[in-house]
């Protein structure tokens, strides 16, 4: 009996000790980002939050401003920037898990200002 009460106490260890791990991944999050801008072929970035990182060129100030969004991509916000009229349609995708929740967003801006300031520079840079 004894022999079974400490196996179920090592077993319910072990599942504890794990947990964290678990909420880590449930916590991070991965984004593609597709930029297609007219006459150029598309550009794709991988973003990585809780760690920061990816091939994103702005990767800790992306991730702080998606935190600060709750991971909303419609939310986001840049500084007021006047922006001119050219018009060189800016197309961005952005497919992945935000903090273990699946996101896709999809939006056209005239140009890439209009992008950046949308986007608060997590796909406009």
């Amino acid at each position: 009996m004894r022999s079974m009460t400490a196996t179920a106490l090592c077993g319910a260890f072990l599942v504890l000790a794990a947990a964290p791990a678990v909420a880590d991944d449930v916590r991070s999050s991965a984004l593609t980002i597709t930029i297609t801008t007219a006459g150029q072929a598309p550009r794709t970035y991988q973003l990585t939050c809780d760690p920061d990182g990816g091939d994103h060129p702005a990767a800790a100030v992306a991730c702080a401003r998606l935190r600060a969004a709750g991971g909303k991509l419609g939310g986001l916000r840049g500084p007021a920037t006047s922006c001119g009229w050219v018009y060189q349609p800016y197309k961005v995708g952005v497919t992945g898990t935000w903090q273990g929740r699946n996101v896709t967003y999809n939006g056209t801006f005239t140009n890439a200002c209009r992008a950046k300031a949308a986007g608060a520079g997590v796909f406009a840079f």
